[in-house]
């Protein structure tokens, strides 16, 4: 009977770092090898195993039908791998932590002292993303990240829900009060959401139009457009856990009549079985309650 020869694990981690990056050169730069390396291991696993991972552009790589398939079965395996040998130099103490920019900025590391009260040996390492979407197979102990109403992730874990509703700068809000109920209108908003997503739904839910809203200055994070908000440049659509400081501090304030929509859901997912790791999921699922 033949026998097929042993695929190389070495190039299954290049196809892996290509499909991710999604370019031979970056693929190259993280591996610590140079492009055309990089180009001779896909090709030389393709024709091992008879197939086409990728098409060829001119300056990038994208993956085929099959290249895609191969790479959802794979990436586990090596996301897997990875943190075996990243385990095996870590100390039993140490988490790391990936979460979207504006939820680390705004809760997470404000939060990070009353974990360590509890727990004091912990060291937390933060990752950031500017945006809310993160790999597939994210590399961290603990990812945290951003889901819209109406959507459902495998493998992610309800932590807040996102209940939003307008908040604005109380100066701003003085200048268009002259003792008559507010008009929405009249307050300038705020967009930091791709397409508008946020307002759309919040809108659709409250049945106010969103013809009937004056937008004004678009941003790419939640933090950002609420630095504006506190800078009094317009109203945002955000939830009580990304806007505690400013609203304690009188700095923000509800829109009067606004009510709040729960528009989406932050989830975690944890990778790895630590005590530490359980511990950190523990305290932040507890934590989050003061927000729901």
């Amino acid at each position: 009977m033949q026998t097929r020869s042993r695929v190389s694990l070495n190039a299954i981690r290049v196809f892996g770092t290509v499909a991710r990056t999604g370019s031979l050169i970056a693929a190259g730069d993280e591996l610590g090898v140079t492009a055309g390396a990089v180009s001779h291991q896909i090709k030389k696993l393709e024709d091992e195993l008879g197939v086409q991972f990728f098409r060829r552009g001119h300056n990038s790589v994208s993956l085929t039908e099959v290249g895609t398939r191969f790479y959802q079965e794979v990436a586990p395996a090596i996301a897997l791998i990875e943190r075996s040998a990243d385990a095996l130099h870590r100390d039993e103490n140490e988490i790391s932590v990936l979460a979207s920019m504006s939820f680390a900025l705004r809760w997470l590391i404000p939060s990070l002292d009353r974990f360590r009260a509890i727990c004091p040996d912990a060291r937390v390492l933060v990752e950031t993303s500017a945006y809310q979407t993160f790999p597939a197979i994210p590399a961290a102990d603990v990812s945290i990240r951003y889901v819209r109403a109406g959507e459902e992730i495998d493998g992610w874990q309800p932590l807040c829900g996102d209940v939003s509703r307008p908040v604005v700068s109380p100066t701003l809000l003085a200048k268009r009060g002259d003792g008559r109920p507010l008009a929405l209108s009249t307050v300038p908003a705020l967009r930091c959401a791709a397409r508008n997503w946020d307002w759309k739904l919040w809108c659709e839910t409250t049945g106010i139009s969103i013809a009937d809203l004056t937008f004004v200055h678009e941003f790419d994070t939640d933090d950002a457009a609420l630095h504006a908000c506190v800078a009094g440049l317009g109203m945002v659509l955000a939830p009580p856990i990304l806007t505690a400081r400013e609203t304690q501090s009188g700095a923000l304030v509800a829109v009067p009549g606004c009510p709040p929509v729960e528009i989406g859901t932050y989830c975690y997912q944890r990778r790895s079985e630590t005590r530490m790791v359980r511990q950190f999921c523990a305290w932040m699922a507890a934590e989050v309650q003061n927000y729901g």
